[in-house]
């Protein structure tokens, strides 16, 4: 029974589509023809133009600032230490024989199963 009514459904759905016949309003003026090289501006020349903005947009910041580096050539900057000590490479070769040797003689537990 629910096939029969869905099939009902959509053959009334078809037969139901036809083209609307109707003419236009008699009122309206008539379209200027449009050329080619208008429709190849509009749909062509219009996205191309966007594009090359928004390319410009992204390229022209790095090439105003320079190149920074060349293959080939030495890393001439600073090297960069992530989650290193504040103070960078300086403040890791300052620290005090001291400060390491006291690091294990915390109890607070650790690699050595003291806890």
């Amino acid at each position: 029974m629910g096939r029969a009514l869905a099939l009902t459904s959509a053959v009334f759905v078809v037969l139901s589509a036809a083209p609307a016949l109707a003419a236009p309003p008699e009122r309206w003026p008539a379209a200027e023809p449009v050329s080619t090289l208008q429709i190849l501006l509009l749909l062509v020349g219009i996205p191309v133009a966007l594009f090359a903005v928004i390319t410009l947009l992204v390229y022209v910041p790095s090439m105003a600032r320079g190149q920074k580096y060349t293959p080939g050539l030495a890393w001439r900057n600073e090297n960069e230490w992530f989650g290193g000590p504040r103070g960078g490479v300086e403040a890791a070769d300052k620290v005090e024989p001291k400060a390491i040797e006291g690091a294990g003689d915390t109890d607070r537990g650790g690699s050595s199963a003291r806890w």
